[in-house]
């Protein structure tokens, strides 16, 4: 196929001239609203979003169509979005790993089916590779998009209610000391807590100041950057007095309905003071239902005297991961057993596609090219190892779903051996 001609990309950084962005900005950022159908943006709306990405040190992609005409929106406005930026993600064993994050993909309905995003995705992967970059990671509003370009399933997630009419008694002691405090001064405790909470979360991602300004109510969503009203805040602090976790959230419900707490923005450091959070949710008078997100590992329902208590709504995946450099990925981590296996790692797009031998003595992984006309133990897409990645899915999930093909009698013990965890990866963070 035949590249169109009428197509042009462009690569840029957000950009603010004595606080008001330019033109190209204001326009990309608006075509991201339109795309994900959010409210209209108004110039404050877009100066912010412009100056967290600025902060973010993001890096916008924009495709214009220069055969756009009169009346059409796409003579000024892209008629798809890209954007990236950096982080770190928690690769488990204490490991924090430089990530390329993506986000804010759009394409017109008019654009369709003409291989933009498969362009601009694979541009942007290449070069992330090309850098040194050894993960991609996102979160997707779609489920069927990303596993073609090399993204799987790496944690999820589960949205929760907690029947709060008599309370939420805890079966342990609580040790530390719950203060109701103003959302704003969130802004002095969150980075910190948010960076703890992510160098013990496997499967996590760094926070960033859209995260900040959002536990501290200065903004409800990209839907909604003003302040949000009527929002409440506390803040955990531990046996010593350290602040290790912190909750907003908005009372809703009533005239027909429970009256309810839905948590916004809630990070702890340990189960302690999630279990010390909750319960003071709980006891909030005229409240019978406290809602929130989770891990799938959830220590509440443990923690309650009435386990039943706790509802799972719904569940899904969250974090995608994508493995760019399958040598520095699996060198990376952190191993449980030993053994020797021999992967063929399938890429369509030829970032990490070829045969590697992984070998783990005492907890030391050697990662090798194996020559290319040897067996291997085991066949799986880059999608499939990102999956297996952080612990969320099994050798034996895998190679039971059909994705995961076996060539050796031991190869998939041999895997679940190496990658075993013991924690279940989640990511909090929306990007």
């Amino acid at each position: 196929m035949s590249e169109d001609t009428t197509i042009r990309i462009e690569r840029f950084e957000p950009e603010l001239i004595d606080g008001v962005p330019n033109d190209r900005t204001v326009a990309f950022l608006k075509a991201i609203s339109r795309g994900f159908h959010e409210g209209s943006l108004d110039a404050g709306d877009v100066a912010t979003l412009a100056r967290l990405d600025l902060e973010d040190n993001s890096t916008y992609t924009a495709v214009h169509d220069e055969s756009s005409v009169q009346p059409s929106l796409h003579t000024e406005s892209p008629v798809a979005t890209y954007a990236a930026f950096g982080g770190t993600l928690n690769i488990g064993g204490g490991n924090l790993m430089p990530v390329h994050q993506i986000t804010s993909v759009t394409v017109s309905p008019t654009h369709r089916r003409r291989g933009l995003l498969r362009r601009m995705i694979t541009e942007d992967l290449t070069g992330a590779r090309e850098t040194g970059m050894v993960f991609a990671a996102l979160t997707a509003s779609e489920a069927t998009i990303y596993g073609r370009f090399g993204f799987g399933k790496a944690t999820g997630r589960v949205r929760f209610t907690l029947d709060t009419r008599h309370g939420a008694p805890m079966r342990g002691a609580s040790g530390g000391t719950v203060l109701a405090v103003a959302p704003a001064e969130l802004m002095k405790y969150a980075p910190a807590i948010f960076a703890a909470a992510h160098a013990r979360t496997p499967g996590s991602v760094s926070a960033t100041g859209f995260d900040v300004g959002q536990a501290a109510g200065r903004w409800e969503d990209y839907d909604s950057l003003k302040p949000v009203e009527n929002l409440r805040s506390a803040l955990h602090l531990d046996a010593e007095g350290k602040p290790d976790g912190f909750v907003s959230y908005l009372f809703a419900g009533g005239k027909g309905s429970a009256p309810t707490l839905n948590i916004g923005q809630m990070c702890t450091v340990d189960g302690a003071a999630r279990r010390e959070l909750i319960a003071y949710l709980a006891d909030h008078d005229l409240i019978e239902v406290v809602t929130g997100r989770g891990p799938l590992d959830d220590v509440l329902p443990s923690a309650l005297e009435n386990a039943r208590a706790y509802k799972v709504t719904g569940a899904g995946d969250h974090l995608w991961l994508r493995i760019l450099d399958v040598r520095t990925a699996l060198a990376a981590r952190s191993y449980r057993g030993e053994g020797i296996v021999r992967l063929r790692v399938l890429d369509a797009l030829g970032l990490a596609d070829g045969h590697w031998e992984l070998e783990v003595h005492d907890g030391t992984a050697q990662v090798r090219r194996a020559p290319e006309d040897s067996e291997p133990d085991a066949t799986l897409d880059v999608r499939d190892l990102g999956s297996l990645y952080l612990g969320g899915f099994s050798a034996e999930h895998l190679a039971q779903a059909g994705v995961l093909q076996a060539h050796t009698p031991r190869a998939v013990a041999t895997l679940d051996a190496l990658f075993a965890t013991d924690f279940v990866p989640y990511c909090q963070a929306d990007f």
